[in-house]
């Protein structure tokens, strides 16, 4: 009896040690819990990029560039820290503070009542305590967070996190449902109308239907200068027969895109040309701000021209398909990166001559007569 009281004392500050630390530390270990899962993400991303430059399917340019925008993105999703609301941590705190007399308070009662030294309870919570594990892979932790978000789905950005996470496992229609929760309970974001909007697309094989539509719609409404946005809602309104809407919103994303993005120029280009060419075979304008090519070029002051030969380098010839693309363009020397004139060849073509000139600008504001110097560029 002697050695009781120490004990009873000790092993109540153990269950004190237990109980009162996660009152206290609530939120902070749902902040760790979601930085966990982020971090197992990106990992097995990282282990895919890795076995794709081993295979060969990369070259070392591309893998250093989607490595960086992976560490980039886990850097800024361990940045985003879940807001505590004054209500949480004080209703914490004060559990905490009538736990800490209580819970002696109470040993005490139990074994003036019972006159038993009760200590298996203590022993299997200290096993528990000992055995529990976090979760072993991603799919324990993805399984864990969804099941959470069914118990409490008043979670938007637990949903947010699932919706994202699914994406990157390429799992589409799972990641446009969780998105579909998270828009009940965001206010029409725009940020999360677009990435909703961008699953469907996905989970639909590429199908721009009418939701995708309103949602894209809605989004840029809010924020015009959304480049992913205005992107997608151009896809959109081109695959509903809106050429000349699309070329408008195509060449608003390629005016405002930040320098270093060539490939993304490239891209959008494509896509320029791919609508003036419906438009010239539908019998409409190719391009926005004029009926033809030729009216055009008498409205743009000075008219300049560029006569370009390209050729293949012999080393290269190997490395590429006769049906390969080729793009052809001039841009400004110093200003914006979006090409002044651009053409669209094949490696079939070459070598070729070709003339840039203002008929085939991108855009009407943005032309070779604009600019007194320009860089050519070629790329397949």
């Amino acid at each position: 009896m002697t050695y009781f009281w120490p004990l009873a004392l000790a092993m109540t500050l153990l269950a004190l040690v237990f109980v009162v630390p996660p009152l206290l530390r609530n939120r902070q270990r749902t902040t760790v819990d979601r930085n966990q899962l982020n971090t197992a993400v990106v990992k097995q991303q990282l282990m895919e990029l890795q076995a794709d430059l081993d295979a060969g399917k990369l070259d070392q340019a591309a893998y250093a560039t989607a490595r960086h925008d992976l560490e980039r993105e886990l850097l800024d999703e361990l940045g985003k820290e879940e807001k505590t609301t004054p209500q949480d941590s004080k209703s914490g705190r004060w559990a905490a503070l009538l736990l800490i007399p209580a819970i002696p308070l109470l040993a005490v009662m139990l074994y003036q009542q019972l006159g038993a030294e009760n200590q298996s309870s203590t022993a299997q919570v200290q096993q528990a305590a000992a055995t529990a594990q976090p979760p072993h892979n991603v799919e324990d932790s993805i399984a864990k967070l969804a099941q959470h978000l069914r118990e409490q789905p008043d979670n938007l950005e637990g949903w947010a996190l699932l919706a994202r996470t699914y994406a990157k496992m390429n799992r589409f229609q799972e990641s446009a449902e969780a998105y579909a929760q998270a828009r009940q309970l965001s206010n029409d974001q725009p940020e999360l109308l677009i990435d909703y909007a961008d699953m469907l697309v996905a989970a639909n094989g590429g199908d721009f239907n009418d939701e995708v539509g309103q949602l894209l719609q809605t989004a840029v409404q809010q924020q015009p200068g959304n480049l992913k946005g205005r992107w997608l809602l151009g896809h959109w309104k081109f695959q509903h027969g809106d050429n000349q809407g699309a070329i408008q919103d195509w060449q608003q994303v390629a005016e405002q895109l930040p320098a270093g993005n060539e490939k993304d120029l490239t891209a959008i280009g494509q896509q320029i040309a791919l609508a003036q060419a419906k438009m010239t075979l539908d019998g409409s304008s190719a391009l926005p701000a004029a009926q033809t090519s030729e009216s055009m070029q008498g409205k743009l002051p000075g008219n300049k021209s560029i006569e370009v030969s390209v050729t293949l380098d012999a080393a290269l010839a190997s490395k590429v398909a006769a049906d390969d693309t080729v793009f052809i363009y001039a841009r400004a020397a110093k200003g914006p990166r979006m090409p002044l004139a651009i053409v669209r060849k094949k490696v079939s073509d070459l070598p070729l001559q070709v003339t840039l000139d203002d008929s085939m600008a991108m855009s009407p504001s943005m032309t070779l007569s604009s600019f007194s110097q320009v860089t050519l560029a070629a790329r397949i």
